[in-house]
């Protein structure tokens, strides 16, 4: 029974603490099960051991590793709508469970999946590749196009080891496209960068009828330890290879988007039920949360 306690403890603990770092905040019945309260204890130790404050936003000069990609950032923009003119940002079977692709909102590109060398972006994209090869904190990194007219939905990114850093590449330069942090509101411009730690609440969007085309990365947040920054690193590598896909043959893909073709099945009958009778779908995705803490609380004891 302590076992049990310590894990219902530790969940509520989570919980409070997402619901006090964030200025903006899912509803209280949607945080229950959201993956970010889950995902505190995994990322505790990102948050102790961080060598940069806990906030949502970071200023570029904070990385002067990245000065390399600000001042070359028309070099890559030239690579990124070579790509998207030849058709070549298009990937969207990466994460099939993801509701980034649904409605052709959201395609990309791959240049970077930490120590996994992808071919057609060093053949396509080789001045934007030597850049990123200048940035060993660099394990992530894609040009991504949000389409016109569509927008990505309000969500928690799991993991805090890294931090987002994004440059707009070309972009509609308008009010209409943007991203909103913990309730900041930026406005994408070429040739502009945005750094936040993507655990916070955010969501982005698209409401003018140009594409908005952007270099989406992960960056290492430094922590005061080498050794908890290695397990990350060899972590991430794991999780992101699990999911990796090819620019050219999507035949070419890890065993996490296979799988995630089954967990998307399963989204939809989900939400056949919820359409269908809500205080069922809500009674049953409690029970299934609950269970499962209490089921692992049990194999403990």
């Amino acid at each position: 029974m302590i076992y049990i306690f310590a894990i219902l403890t530790i969940y509520i603990l989570s919980f409070t603490y997402i619901r006090s770092r964030n200025k903006t905040l899912f509803s209280f019945r949607r945080q229950m099960t959201d993956v970010a309260t889950f995902m505190v204890p995994f990322n505790l130790p990102a948050y102790l051991l961080s060598k940069v404050p806990l906030k949502s936003h970071y200023d570029a000069e904070d990385f002067p590793e990245l000065k390399v990609i600000e001042d070359n950032w028309q070099d890559i923009q030239k690579e990124a709508l070579a790509l998207y003119s030849a058709g070549h940002i298009t990937i969207k079977d990466d994460l099939p469970a993801s509701s980034f692709y649904k409605d052709n909102r959201w395609t990309s590109f791959y240049l970077k999946l930490y120590d996994s060398d992808i071919p057609s972006a060093r053949e396509l994209a080789p001045k934007t590749m030597a850049l990123i090869d200048k940035v060993p904190s660099m394990n992530l990194a894609l040009f991504a196009c949000l389409n016109p007219g569509k927008n990505i939905n309000k969500h928690h990114d799991p993991f805090a080891y890294t931090l987002r850093y994004s440059l707009g590449l070309s972009t509609p330069n308008a009010d209409g496209s943007g991203i909103i942090v913990d309730g900041v509101d930026y406005k994408w411009k070429d040739g502009e960068s945005v750094i936040f730690d993507e655990t916070y609440l955010h969501h982005a969007y698209n409401s003018t009828d140009k594409p908005r085309i952007i270099l989406m990365t992960d960056i290492d947040r430094p922590l005061k330890i080498k050794f908890v920054q290695r397990l990350y690193y060899y972590f991430g590598r794991f999780f992101n290879n699990l999911f990796a896909i090819d620019n050219i043959d999507s035949k070419k893909s890890g065993i996490g988007n296979k799988f995630g073709y089954y967990f998307l099945a399963y989204k939809k009958f989900i939400k056949r039920i919820k359409h269908w009778n809500k205080p069922i779908y809500m009674t049953g995705k409690y029970a299934l949360t609950f269970g499962l803490l209490y089921y692992i609380g049990s194999k403990l004891v």
